[in-house]
């Protein structure tokens, strides 16, 4: 054989048997491990708008919303930011008070459990005669409010009007006493809040001080009255 035809044939050899790495081989073979994902710097923000459709945000430290009449039979008990926690009826018996002055505030009346009397000296004939015809499910509504009204912003109708709030061992039988806790309430409104607009006060004193409602479940102001800070208007948020 020709020496430098030998030298060539064993230089192939000697080439053909080196690991020369390859395309394919600069790759990770297992792709799954690659982040294809966008980098934190081509990311969008998150959406973080509310929608434009409700009140927006409520406003900071004590608020109240207004009013929202029922034009039916059907009312409604909301929350603090306007959506709404349940339903009421008219011509049901509502006792409970956050129902009660959602009910009067809604319907601009007592609820039909509630029984008109202006009987005076301890309201024994009324009693009777509400325990006969709605049980322990009976308050008694003495109609107008003449107790204390210097506590209480003027109502654009000069009236108040007053109704029992339960508490514990009332209208468990055909006589009881009446107890501590009503509501004073005026349906023509106050000049704060303009005509028209129920606002609703609760005394759990029997007329020392009261708490405004707030036209929401368990929204209610602070205490004003007897010894303590005299009522101011609340901010309306919508």
């Amino acid at each position: 054989m020709n020496k430098k035809y030998a030298i060539f044939i064993l230089s192939l050899l000697v080439l053909s048997s080196c690991d020369f790495p390859t395309a394919s081989d600069s790759s990770p073979s297992d792709t799954s491990s690659i982040d294809t994902s966008p980098s934190s710097s081509d990311e969008s923000p998150s959406d973080t708008t509310t929608s434009s459709e409700g009140p927006g945000e409520p406003p900071l430290g004590e608020y109240r919303i207004n009013p929202k009449p029922s034009e039916g039979d059907t009312g409604f008990v909301y929350d603090q930011y306007g959506e709404i926690v349940k339903e009421l009826y008219r011509g049901e018996y509502y006792t409970d008070l956050e129902d009660v002055a959602a009910y009067i505030v809604t319907f601009k009346e007592t609820p039909v459990n509630y029984f008109f009397s202006t009987e005076r000296g301890g309201y024994s004939n009324a009693k009777r005669e509400c325990y006969g015809l709605y049980g322990e499910a009976c308050r008694i509504f003495p109609g107008p409010y003449e107790s204390n009204y210097d506590h209480l912003p003027y109502s654009l109708d000069y009236n108040y009007y007053e109704a029992d709030i339960g508490g514990e061992g009332y209208a468990n039988s055909s006589n009881w006493n009446r107890g501590a806790l009503r509501v004073v309430f005026t349906i023509k409104g106050i000049s704060n809040y303009g005509s028209d607009v129920p606002v609703v006060f609760y005394t759990g004193n029997h007329y020392d001080t009261f708490i405004e409602y707030k036209n929401y479940y368990n929204g209610w102001g602070e205490e004003f009255g007897l010894r303590d800070a005299s009522w101011a208007a609340i901010d309306t948020w919508f």
